[in-house]
């Protein structure tokens, strides 16, 4: 492999644990809305939602509350590139199949982190995540 070659593949290799190590580290839910069954989309301030999610390299868990009463939790692996953060499920408190992916467009800017998913040309989540460590 020719030297220039060599570092094209070093720097694309660096960009890309670079993308997914700004990520790891655990997280604070700030703010977000979600879309409910009747199409209405719902604050989570409203209805006092509040989360917290841990990533590592490949990895992530989360457990969110709705006031003082558990409301959800999941885990499984992800993967971030080019502003796209996926989520595939391995386990999960609501009911979806193991191996389930969602999808959002991300962007990390001074330890916020604000992620949108979006379903048939429709914003269906929105979340605001402070970072914690």
């Amino acid at each position: 492999m020719r030297l220039k070659q060599c570092f094209a593949l070093l720097a694309l290799l660096a960009s890309l644990q670079l993308q997914a190590t700004e990520l790891n580290g655990s997280w604070q839910l700030v703010e977000g809305e979600y879309l409910d069954a009747d199409g209405k989309m719902v604050s989570y301030q409203d209805v006092g939602m509040s989360a917290q999610k841990v990533l590592s390299d490949q990895h992530f868990s989360f457990t969110s509350m709705r006031g003082d009463k558990f409301w959800a939790a999941g885990s499984g692996s992800y993967s971030a590139k080019a502003g796209l953060y996926t989520e595939t499920l391995a386990l999960n408190s609501f009911g979806e199949a193991k191996g389930a992916q969602f999808s959002f467009r991300y962007k990390v800017e001074n330890g916020v982190w604000t992620n949108s998913r979006w379903k048939e040309g429709k914003r269906v989540e929105h979340e605001v995540w402070r970072k914690l460590d």
